[in-house]
């Protein structure tokens, strides 16, 4: 009896998880939230100058700010499954294949729409930033929509007082 009360329990919860997972794949965007707290104001600050300074290397598709914003060993994932480690391999990736497969004016709108979902202090010297924006990089797969919507994780580490970015994960929101 004891078994049956416990499968129960966990039938009921599949359905309550299902419900939640049901939600969740909806193409609804949270509020933005702020997960802990920087442990330094000065943090906090950075890392918005840093949000800033990245949309505008990204809008005017300026590799060499771009890289400097990176670790030396930063891996790179994006939603096609190209793996990248190292700025240098990553640089000449965006600089000969990336950035001129499209116009100009494709960064420019991906950077316009760039929105903040969350960001996560961990400790002194790291945060993870998650955003999304909404494209024309390719076809969106979605019925109705006509901008692809692309999902941005950085993970950032604190070297000397400068936030660099040490993995970017890239999901297609399709």
């Amino acid at each position: 009896m004891k078994h049956l009360f416990t499968a129960a329990l966990i039938c009921a919860g599949g359905v309550f998880l299902s419900a939640a997972a049901f939600a969740q794949e909806r193409r609804e965007i949270p509020e933005f939230r702020t997960f802990g707290e920087p442990v330094y104001k000065a943090h906090a600050q950075g890392v918005d100058r840093f949000l800033a300074e990245f949309k505008s290397a990204w809008g005017e598709q300026d590799t060499t700010a771009l890289m400097a914003m990176h670790a030396a060993d930063v891996e790179w994932i994006n939603a096609y499954a190209r793996i990248f480690r190292e700025s240098e391999t990553l640089g000449t990736f965006l600089e000969k294949r990336l950035f001129p497969a499209f116009d100009p004016s494709v960064s420019k709108m991906e950077a316009e729409n760039m929105t903040t979902i969350s960001i996560r202090y961990l400790g002194d010297d790291a945060a993870v930033i998650h955003m999304y924006t909404d494209g024309n990089r390719g076809e969106s797969r979605v019925a109705g929509e006509h901008l692809r919507r692309t999902h941005i994780h950085l993970v950032l580490e604190n070297q000397a007082d400068s936030w660099k970015i040490a993995h970017t994960a890239i999901m297609d929101a399709r």
